[in-house]
């Protein structure tokens, strides 16, 4: 089911483990049976930046990984630091080690790896794109192939394709 950006009530969320300590991948459809695989690293990754605390701020990165025609297997993240704002309820990811960790992971795969999307953090239970997410993505994530966009909660991850300007809300599997 596509919906269109600013169409809240399309998302849907999906439950994840309490623990980091991730064995499997974690893996996604659409209608289509198209699939969005994310490797047990990069899950881990992912979920070791869960806002559980007040001090806990935002964090951000890109999805690096593979397209395999329809499907998109997630083999990367970049994760935040130097020059990115973070805040409780905001993060701009803005240094160039996420450039620099897409091109690297281009350049040592020769070619086979390659930027897939945006992830980051809310500090909610149940995660779900504020306006400025999809302000965010309406305007700068422009691409002809479809993109990867992830937002990870305390206790679900909220995952979904864009493809054009239209966000399609993937389901675990």
């Amino acid at each position: 089911m596509a919906a269109e950006l600013g169409d809240l009530a399309f998302y849907r969320v999906i439950p994840i483990a309490q623990s980091v300590m991730i064995e499997t991948e974690l893996t996604f459809t659409d209608s289509r049976g198209s699939l969005l695989v994310i490797l047990p690293t990069v899950l881990s990754r992912l979920l070791s930046y869960r806002q559980y605390n007040l001090s806990n701020n935002e964090a951000a990165g890109v999805l690096i990984g593979e397209r395999r025609g329809s499907h998109l297997v997630v083999h990367q993240v970049s994760e935040p630091g130097k020059g990115d704002i973070r805040r409780r309820y905001f993060v701009d990811r803005r240094g160039p080690h996420h450039q620099a960790a897409v091109e690297d992971a281009f350049s040592r795969s020769s070619g086979r790896l390659q930027y897939l999307g945006e992830w980051h953090t809310h500090p909610e239970d149940v995660p779900s794109p504020s306006s400025t997410d999809l302000n965010s993505w309406k305007r700068y994530l422009i691409a002809d192939e479809p993109m990867v966009l992830l937002i990870v909660g305390k206790n679900e991850i909220w995952a979904a394709k864009k493809c054009t300007s239209t966000v399609i809300p993937l389901l675990k599997i």
